[in-house]
This record gives structure tokens, C-alpha cells and sequence, in this order.
């Protein structure tokens, strides 16, 4: 038994699938981390030697020398918890980008489209009723689009 863990200290095994891994003993784990695929890393939970010293919202968890390292259930959920705040914060994030890569896509092409409606004649009003904007408000916001 033991736990597959980053990295080669050479002090145990390495798996022997993935080279830069090594096999921790259980009883040699001294804490736990979430991950994610970006880059991010959960804070540090820490294994403590006694029901007594646990402290879960300090990141403290108890888990007996028996040949188990699996953090207990409370100590899981909160680290899903801090990986789930990771996660919106991050998709929260690229709607942010993709919406505004959108947006500058559209006026770009609006702006295209404005050039090639005077290129083909349309009037300034004609444009404008199309958009629903007035003469003055077109003519100013693509006047340079042409």
C-alpha cells in the first residue's frame, strides 16, 4: 500500500508507469493537497497525530498510523470545496474573456459591414435605420470605417 506522490526523492519507489512519481508509504504521509490540471494547488492539510490535535478549520486532520493516508471525510469535503471556489473563480474568468473576444469579433464586423454598405452607396441614413441608431450616432461611431 501507499500513496502515488510527485516528484523522486529517492527514499521509495518509483511507480512504474509514471517514472516521476514515487509510492509513500501511508504512514509516512504527513499531509494532503487539492490540484488542479492548471497549475493550482490547494493549501496544505496537515496529518495530525491525534484526535486531540485535529483542528479542521485550520487545515489539521487526524488520520491513525494503520496503513491508511486517506484524508477523513470532513477533510475531503472542504479541500472539494476550496478546489470548487478555484474552479468558478476560474471559469468566471474565461467567460469574462470569451465574452469580451466575442464582443470585439462583433464590432469588428459590424464595422466591416458599415464600410461595405457606404462602399456600395448606402446613405448614412439608410445604415442608420438598419442598426436602429440615428443618422448622426452612425455617422459618428463608423465615419472612419470607410
Amino acid at each position: 500500500m501507499g500513496v502515488l506522490v510527485e516528484g523522486v526523492s529517492g527514499k521509495y519507489p518509483r511507480d512504474a508507469v509514471q517514472r516521476d512519481h514515487e509510492i509513500v508509504d501511508d504512514d509516512d504521509v504527513v499531509g494532503w493537497r487539492s490540484t488542479c490540471r492548471c497549475g493550482w494547488l490547494g493549501p496544505l492539510w496537515s496529518r495530525v497525530a491525534s484526535k486531540d490535535e485535529e483542528r479542521l478549520k485550520e487545515r489539521r486532520a487526524f488520520v491513525p498510523y494503520l496503513g491508511f493516508a486517506t484524508p477523513p471525510l470532513s477533510a475531503e469535503v472542504q479541500m472539494k470545496e476550496e478546489w470548487y471556489h478555484h474552479a468558478h473563480e476560474r471559469i468566471a474568468l474565461e467567460q469574462l474573456r470569451f465574452a469580451q473576444n466575442v464582443l470585439l469579433t462583433a464590432e469588428l464586423r459590424l464595422a466591416e459591414a458599415v464600410a461595405n454598405s457606404r462602399a456600395t452607396g448606402l446613405s448614412w441614413g439608410s445604415i442608420a435605420s438598419a442598426l436602429g441608431v440615428s443618422r448622426q450616432s452612425a455617422h459618428a461611431r463608423w465615419r472612419n470605417s470607410e
